[in-house]
């Protein structure tokens, strides 16, 4: 852990207990709960082993939690039952925290290390924490590149969708460029009509009409779905124009006549800011 917290029941371990899988340090009882917490969707089967009996007999002083937990792993134990009785045993949460983090586990249960990766990611993005999840997406392609990961179809897949929600989290940050390389992958790794329509959208966000009619003149291909995309930005355009800011605005081009060109083009980039605020909250993560 980052720093150490308050100590409620049982002693600081000088030797720290690593959790497998996510290979995080913990010295204290309460600290393997916050790690429970913190980090639900990674934890798996392998924390209930008899190391950690040990080292929460030994290090930390808590036969009698050691002696239950023995108990739940000999009676074909239930990944979310184990860690419930631990944090319950702990007293460090409230019951609506242990509930959601027990949920959180048994939305793990059954998942591959990249897939409970990607879980976590993809809440960070839910939420707005875009930094964070593109770290954590970076992170996982990595990774993925390093261990020269398996080629089939479902993996494959797998790779795609993390790309594509890195698009998303960088549409979310309005970096748009750096979106459609991310969809560009995600369509490499697996060609789904959503990841190539999402990487025209990042694309025509990120250039001029101009420019955007020149490239897909350059890549006939991209044609049928830059109409479509086209079709989407009148359609939030008119939805702008015919609402409450847009009548405003019209009102106060006319009203306004006398503003310089340079007011004008400011105001219609205020319009275009506003347009891809819109359009970016429709590319959900998958």
């Amino acid at each position: 852990m980052a720093s150490r917290i308050s100590l409620g029941i049982g002693i600081y371990s000088q030797v720290p207990y690593v959790i497998p899988g996510i290979e995080i340090p913990v010295y204290c009882i309460e600290e393997l709960c916050v790690a429970f917490k913190e980090n639900a969707v990674l934890i798996d089967e392998q924390i209930m082993n008899k190391g950690l009996t040990e080292w929460i007999f030994r290090d930390l002083g808590l036969r009698e939690l050691a002696d239950a937990l023995i108990g739940i792993m000999n009676s074909k134990p239930v990944l979310g039952e184990f860690c419930r009785y631990i944090m319950e045993y702990t007293g460090l949460f409230d019951r609506a925290t242990i509930f959601e983090v027990c949920k959180m586990l048994t939305m793990g249960a059954g998942m591959s290390t990249m897939e409970r990766q990607k879980k976590q990611a993809d809440t960070l993005a839910e939420n707005g924490n875009y930094e964070s999840a593109i770290h954590a997406y970076r992170n996982m392609i990595d990774k993925w590149n390093e261990s020269g990961s398996e080629e089939a179809p479902a993996a494959l897949s797998l790779l795609g969708s993390v790309y594509h929600n890195l698009g998303c989290s960088y549409a979310g940050m309005m970096k748009y460029r750096l979106a459609a390389a991310a969809f560009r992958k995600a369509y490499g790794y697996a060609p789904t009509s959503e990841h190539r329509h999402s990487y025209i959208a990042a694309l025509r966000l990120s250039m001029s009409g101009t420019d955007f009619v020149r490239y897909v003149a350059d890549n006939p291909e991209l044609g049928p779905d830059s109409i479509s995309i086209e079709e989407e930005m009148d359609s939030l355009k008119k939805e702008y124009e015919t609402g409450g800011e847009g009548i405003t605005h019209q009102i106060m081009k006319t009203t306004r006549a006398q503003f310089e060109g340079a007011d004008i083009s400011r105001d219609n980039e205020h319009i275009l800011e506003i347009l891809k605020e819109k359009y970016r909250n429709q590319m959900p993560v998958n």
